[in-house]
């Protein structure tokens, strides 16, 4: 069928094409069914949020407009533009929603803008009926007031009886009872009664006086309908009304969210069924075609490798068993002059044969130096343990070369990298590490420190000298985060970083272990698990930098620095108890003000005098209430007793690296 092998190809590679082209038309085709699905049954959980902040508008609106001048004043509240805004936010979505390939969610769906619109022309109605009543000096009660005001200046009314009227109003208004309308009335009836049978008053006067009480009493009555037609104060009328309507929206409202969310899963499980099924066919058709193709394509190409592979095998020696030509296409003429080119190589490799023996030897001596260098350069070690080591050049490292020295160890870690690092990808990742170690290190080199390892987001270093200049270093990281931060704030909008650092110096052995093809340098020490593990204590007490006793004990100048004793430790994995101690910042200097006082409460403390020390603590405590280790003592100490157990009871037992 086909001339050529290059036609052949091309055929089957359009064949796979197709298919491949196939697959990511069914693909999208799926993603775009997945899409529609789930973005239906998200609307409905829009919908069903924004039907809650409309409702929850409404009852924000009643709380606090009803009894607010400004909004009888103006007619304005942005409540009620809240709740029109969530009201046709709600209906906008639901008539997005296309269910007409499902009748009882668009039925759903449809009934719930009914419910929706019967609850607005019962919450406008209530709206309305409130501005109409009015609150004090505002709509009828205004009015009714401004009647019962000039009732109050009329100088014919007893002021016993206008004192009786306004009580009564005053307490129905309060208490909402019947019985106050009814003296009300009762006491209106008796007023007209005084004034039409007291003959001392003018006509004129005492018909004015008859207009405003009965207009008093009208008012006062139309108040007392509007709020029963309301029903605000003991729900009932319209608001009992417009309560039960919204029960039965968000009751429907939620049985139609939980139809949609079922129907979106019955649907995506059917659409990934008939795509899993379509997949599998095409994948099976295509491994049976892929075989078919493979076994005609490669069959004469394996039958030439095998004639090449025992060619090779014979060193270019094999003058017979030529292969046989199977095609007449490009593998037919590749066979053919493999011949051609296998007699000519025989003939070739015997003139050769001396030329190669006598550049073998030479080729040999090169491999082995090129070997040596290799080998030199794979033996990477950092400039500051070749010092300690004792050696020029990395030459002269080798296996199983170490040293015991007195070194501090400093272990910093970012606190609550894990959570950081997930908000980014993995180049902004790097990018945040290598921005923070690029202010870090320095640091730690001027003051003679050199980095061991760096263990993701930690940092590993030692300080061969003086212990002093590994606090000299660590309390320079301060300034350098607080710039980190700002930097992070106003060009990457990213929260700010602390880190928590531990101090331990003690002896350790300095060494190369590995392999003679592959080095490295490590520490080996007991030290080096406890600077970690106090790190790890910086979590704990919540306080940035801790170093140990082994430490404090070694500063040539202790006076520089300002600490504190923190606790008496047993780290998990150790038998033996540390003693740890706060490194304060310069900052700090609230705290270190009452370093002295704070020390007398540890001795006292140490001598098991535990009220006393409580006393001194509760003091600072009161000087600065954020002081968290003093908040610790008084908490640990202040119902201990001084028995035999205090110095046990004294240390803290850590679980947890």
């Amino acid at each position: 069928m086909f001339r050529t092998f290059r036609v052949r190809l091309l055929f089957w590679f359009l064949v796979f094409i197709s298919a491949s082209f196939v697959i990511v038309l069914l693909s999208l085709g799926y993603q775009q069914k997945r899409e529609d699905i789930f973005a239906k049954s998200d609307n409905i959980d829009q919908a069903y949020l924004m039907l809650l902040k409309s409702v929850r508008s409404q009852q924000n609106y009643f709380s606090y407009e009803t009894k607010n001048g400004d909004y009888f004043l103006t007619g304005k509240s942005p409540y009620t533009e809240q709740y029109q805004y969530w009201l046709d936010s709600t209906l906008q979505v639901l008539s997005n929603i296309d269910f007409s390939a499902e009748k009882q969610l668009q039925v759903t769906v449809d009934l719930q803008k009914s419910y929706i619109r019967q609850v607005d022309t019962l919450f406008v109605a209530l709206t309305n009926k409130i501005k109409t009543r009015g609150f004090k000096d505002y709509s009828l009660e205004g009015a009714m007031r401004d009647d019962a005001h000039w009732l109050e200046e009329a100088r014919e009314i007893p002021n016993e009886r206008i004192l009786t009227l306004r009580r009564h109003e005053k307490d129905y208004i309060i208490r909402n009872e019947q019985q106050y309308v009814d003296k009300f009335s009762k006491a209106i009836t008796e007023l007209n009664a005084y004034f039409r049978n007291n003959q001392r008053i003018p006509k004129a006067r005492k018909d004015t006086i008859i207009s405003y009480l009965n207009s008093y009493q009208d008012r006062f009555l139309q108040l007392v309908q509007l709020d029963k037609e309301i029903g605000i104060k003991d729900n009932s009328g319209l608001k009992l009304l417009l309560d039960q309507q919204i029960e039965t929206l968000e009751t429907g409202f939620s049985d139609l969210v939980a139809q949609s969310r079922q129907w979106a899963k019955s649907e995506f499980a059917n659409l990934t069924l008939y795509f899993g099924i379509t997949v599998v066919l095409l994948v099976v058709i295509s491994i049976v075609i892929s075989a078919f193709i493979a076994y005609r394509i490669t069959k004469p190409l394996t039958d030439l490798t095998k004639h090449i592979t025992r060619f090779v095998a014979s060193k270019f020696t094999l003058e017979k068993d030529h292969p046989m030509v199977q095609s007449k296409d490009e593998i037919g003429s590749l066979t053919k002059n493999f011949s051609i080119l296998k007699n000519k190589v025989i003939s070739e490799m015997k003139f050769f044969k001396q030329r190669v023996d006598e550049r073998t030897k030479e080729l040999a001596e090169a491999n082995k130096k090129l070997e040596r260098i290799s080998e030199a350069n794979s033996r990477f070690v950092p400039q500051e343990f070749l010092q300690s080591l004792g050696r020029a050049s990395i030459e002269e490292v080798s296996l199983g070369d170490q040293v015991e020295r007195e070194m501090t160890v400093v272990f910093t870690d970012i606190r609550g990298f894990t959570q950081i690092s997930e908000e980014l990808n993995p180049q902004e990742n790097f990018d945040f590490l290598n921005e923070y170690l690029g202010g870090i290190v320095p640091i730690i080199l001027k003051y003679g420190g050199f980095i061991d390892k760096f263990i993701g987001d930690s940092v590993m270093a030692l300080f061969p000298n003086s212990p002093d200049q590994a606090i000299k270093a660590v309390q320079e990281f301060d300034p350098f985060i607080e710039d980190f931060n700002k930097m992070l704030r106003e060009k990457k909008g990213m929260p700010p970083i602390t880190i928590g650092t531990g101090i331990h110096t003690g002896s350790m052995i300095l060494g190369t272990i590995g392999h003679n093809n592959r080095l490295e340098t490590t520490v080996i020490s007991d030290a080096v698990n406890t600077a970690a593990r106090v790190e790890g204590l910086t979590r704990y007490y919540d306080t940035p930098l801790i170093m140990t006793e082994g430490t404090l004990n070694r500063l040539e100048n202790a006076t520089e620095f300002n600490y504190r004793f923190l606790d008496k430790v047993k780290v998990k994995g150790k038998k033996e108890t540390l003693s740890v101690y706060q490194l304060l910042a310069p900052v700090e200097e609230l705290k270190i003000s009452y370093i002295p006082r704070y020390r007398e409460a540890i001795k006292l403390i140490r001598k098991g005098d535990y009220a006393e020390a409580v006393v001194i603590f509760e003091e600072l405590s009161t000087r600065n209430p954020a002081d968290k280790a003093v908040k610790r003592f008084i908490e640990k100490y202040k119902d201990r007793q001084s028995d035999e157990t205090a110095t046990e009871q004294s240390i803290t037992q850590m679980t947890t690296k």
